[in-house]
């Protein structure tokens, strides 16, 4: 077998249909898309969600439920993250330098998952009691 003789597969690869070649060919004239009308156009399509004028579904449906605007500004961070990074002092322009936060956040909060910790100085940073606890006994600092 050489590259040269290879061919695919014939029931895989179906020559396209080509429409618009004049009338014996069965699709040739409207190639297909009938009389006038949007479908027949170039680009004529019906946008999703479009219901031929009739108040869409999308607009008919009540809405509900509030987006607070402080958690787009608000992150949380594992402590076992911490621990991993190596920081030692820990602070809001530390943890964007390190890319555990985006750039925008405003707050970080700091949750428990390992009772594992070694001496770090956390500061601008709220942390939950059980992580306070944590850092306070490896010998580290936590001000809020």
């Amino acid at each position: 077998m050489k590259l040269n003789s290879l061919k695919p597969n014939p029931k895989r690869n179906k020559d396209s249909k080509r429409v618009g070649r004049g009338t014996g060919s069965g699709s040739g004239k409207t190639s297909g898309k009938g009389h006038k009308g949007l479908k027949s156009r170039s680009g004529g399509r019906v946008r999703v969600g479009f219901e031929g004028g009739q108040m869409p579904l999308q607009k008919r449906v009540p809405k509900y439920g509030f987006t607070s605007r402080t958690n787009i500004n608000t992150e949380q961070l594992r402590l076992s993250t911490l621990v991993q990074s190596g920081i030692k002092e820990i602070n809001i322009e530390s943890l964007i330098s390190a890319d555990l936060i985006r750039n925008s956040t405003k707050k970080v909060k700091v949750f428990l998952d390992t009772h594992e910790c070694s001496k770090m100085n956390l500061k601008g940073i709220k942390t939950s009691r059980s992580v306070k606890k944590v850092i306070e006994d490896a010998g580290g600092l936590v001000e809020e």
